[in-house]
């Protein structure tokens, strides 16, 4: 990305660079500011075709091997943020997490930052393994895991 357009919160339109959305991992000025992205400028390096393929191929394989297949096991994706350098995954599988259902819901087998609906999963099936990776993980390990994910409604 070279630049974009935005409608700042202040209510002007402004020319800005890649550096002001202050781009990081799960992050961008965006969480923080109220603007608006109007247009994006991209620069793109031509690549040929087989390698583009051969990038996607090893992506795919990669994801595979880690994440589950959604018409098997349907999922929200990664429940908890990132932690520097630790991995929340990694947290919950040191503490013998993974693979644990309750109700029919499952910390998934081979990702332990992915929560699966096993079939007939319910959303207090998925919040009670929720709570109970925050709290085995901090007993355990001093770690406060956090969702990156919404929560709407009662539970």
């Amino acid at each position: 990305m070279d630049g974009a357009t935005i409608l700042a919160e202040e209510g002007d339109v402004r020319e800005v660079d890649r550096a002001y959305f202050d781009f990081g991992y799960d992050y961008s000025i965006l969480h923080d500011r109220k603007d608006v992205v109007l247009d994006v400028t991209f620069r793109l390096d031509p690549t040929p075709r087989e390698v583009l393929r051969d990038v996607i191929r090893e992506n795919l394989m990669w994801r595979d091997d880690r994440h589950p297949d959604l018409w098997l096991y349907p999922s929200a994706g990664s429940v908890f943020q990132k932690i520097e350098g630790v991995g929340a995954g990694r947290l919950i599988d040191q503490c013998g997490l993974k693979g644990h259902v309750l109700g029919s819901a499952q910390i998934f087998h081979k990702h332990a930052n992915i929560m699966v609906n096993l079939g007939g999963a319910t959303a207090d099936d998925v919040r009670r393994l929720i709570d109970l990776a925050q709290t085995t993980v901090k007993r355990e390990l001093g770690y406060e895991l956090k969702t990156e994910i919404g929560m709407i409604g009662e539970f």
